[in-house]
């Protein structure tokens, strides 16, 4: 908005005037003029809003250079490495182990892991150096250690009774790469230990002349995986390298999730609880379970009753009892609890026990989604008959097409006591012996959910001896 004087003298006012800055275009310098057989180039009729305002702003958008592109092997690949790593505290305990060695100062710090292909193997590894070639337990592959020759020139020095001193990098004589061979034992013998169950134990299958001999051994088929690690003898800065090809890699893999590995888990979760508050689920309490067919779900109205196969709790009379506690679709696991009315008139949960690993309701035909919004209306949606087909003969509307096949269907309907809000990371804090709020009271409606969906809500009742749910209202 801008304010003008007029041009009338001492009787001038103001006056205002609206600009919608959307409209407003960046000044451009005036055209340069041209020979006539070159005439100007008429302006485009339209241009990109995003262009125009950047160019407004005065900024363009960065483009990364020469970045190295990794593929999905690639990357499933260094995530598998991530499970057949050591314990934390490994290097600083093979660390400790070396300066007892040496009586000098060791330090193994992790620089960087890369996936590359075999063929590049030349790139990493020295020539002349030492290597050591593992063997990963009674598997068939082999992994080399490479430890860059001034460094393991000054290892031999320091073990021999040396000041460590540099020397020529020539290749070490066999008692030297004997003697290397040691260190690289008594490494193992730290390491070994710190390893997750069902990982092969690596063992010292040799010394290697040469990356020839090691491409050989090796084989050039697949990727491999390359440890860096900085290693500090004293005053000596050196590299230690491990190739591992990825058929060495896939067969290590543990098969089942050993404690470290879970371990592993929650320490990732309890080191990135930030990243975790941010995403949002329902933790539902589940007390009955009934079955009904694809058919039944569609033609459910008001008032029919849903009769339930099992039923742990009976809000209805205010009675305490059992509930399983699902999160999502449930099918990662559950957690057991018993359910009870505190002096407020509220029920609660107290979470008896997590069961991991157990699939939750089965997956149906529905569209799977999360639970309801607090503000989602339930209401109960008409049948009409589509305007083109009224007064259309019956064989004409009950064509038999691809519905009459899902009549079958065995849908998993749960019965919910309640759900609430919550977020991963308070899922991620749920213990044995926790209590939660579950904010509902004795004789309120429970929901009706197949694959953690709210389908209906309405009210327990009995039925000839028999439990079951009457719709009050249906999801929309």
């Amino acid at each position: 908005m801008s304010l003008e004087p007029d041009d009338e003298g001492p009787g001038m006012h103001e006056r205002t005037m609206l600009v919608d800055l959307r409209q407003l275009k960046p000044m451009r310098p005036a055209p340069v003029e041209q020979p006539p057989e070159e005439p100007v180039a008429a302006p485009e009729a339209a241009e990109d809003p995003d262009t125009v305002d950047q160019v407004a702003r005065g900024w363009e958008p960065f483009t990364f250079k020469g970045l190295e592109k990794v593929s999905k092997a690639q990357g499933q690949l260094a995530h598998r490495m991530r499970w057949l790593t050591p314990s934390d505290g490994t290097l600083s305990q093979i660390s400790a182990r070396l300066k007892g060695l040496f009586d000098a100062e060791v330090r193994l710090s992790l620089e960087s892991v890369q996936v590359r292909p075999m063929e590049e193997l030349r790139r990493f590894l020295g020539d002349p150096t030492f290597l050591a070639v593992l063997a990963p337990g009674a598997l068939q592959g082999r992994a080399v250690l490479e430890v860059e020759l001034a460094l393991a020139h000054t290892a031999v020095d320091l073990l021999l009774g040396g000041a460590g001193e540099t020397v020529g990098l020539r290749p070490l004589t066999d008692i030297e790469e004997g003697v290397m061979g040691y260190v690289i034992l008594e490494s193992l013998r730290v390491l070994v230990p710190a390893l997750q169950a069902g990982v092969p134990r690596p063992r010292l299958d040799g010394v290697a002349r040469g990356v020839d001999e090691v491409s050989a051994r090796l084989g050039d088929d697949a990727p491999m995986l390359t440890v860096h690690l900085n290693a500090n003898l004293g005053p000596h800065v050196g590299m230690v390298r491990l190739v591992v090809p990825s058929a060495v890699l896939a067969a290590a893999e543990p098969a089942v999730a050993s404690v470290q590995r879970n371990a592993l888990k929650k320490a990732d979760m309890a080191a990135h609880a930030g990243r975790l508050s941010a995403v949002r689920s329902w933790l539902r309490a589940e007390i009955g379970t009934a079955e009904l067919t694809t058919h039944d779900l569609a033609s459910l109205r008001v008032k029919d009753v849903v009769l339930v196969d099992v039923l742990s709790a009976r809000p209805d009379r205010g009675e305490p009892g059992t509930a399983q506690l699902r999160v999502g679709t449930g099918r990662a696991g559950r957690a057991e609890a018993e359910v009870f009315v505190d002096e407020d008139g509220h029920y609660k949960a107290r979470i008896v026990d997590i069961i991991p690993g157990e699939p939750g309701n089965p997956r149906s035909a529905t569209e799977e989604g999360g639970g309801r919004d607090e503000e989602e209306d339930f209401t109960n949606p008409e049948l009409d008959v589509p305007p083109e087909l009224e007064g259309a003969p019956l064989d004409d509307v009950n064509k038999p097409d691809g519905s009459d096949l899902l009549g079958d269907l065995p849908l998993q309907i749960a019965v919910e006591l309640a759900r609430i809000p919550v977020t991963a990371e308070q899922v991620v804090g749920m213990r044995a012996g926790q209590v939660i709020e579950l904010g509902r009271g004795p004789g309120e409606p429970v929901e009706l959910s197949v694959n953690g969906k709210v389908v209906a809500r309405g009210e327990l009742v009995e039925m000839e001896g028999q439990l079951g749910v009457r719709v009050t209202n249906l999801a929309g």
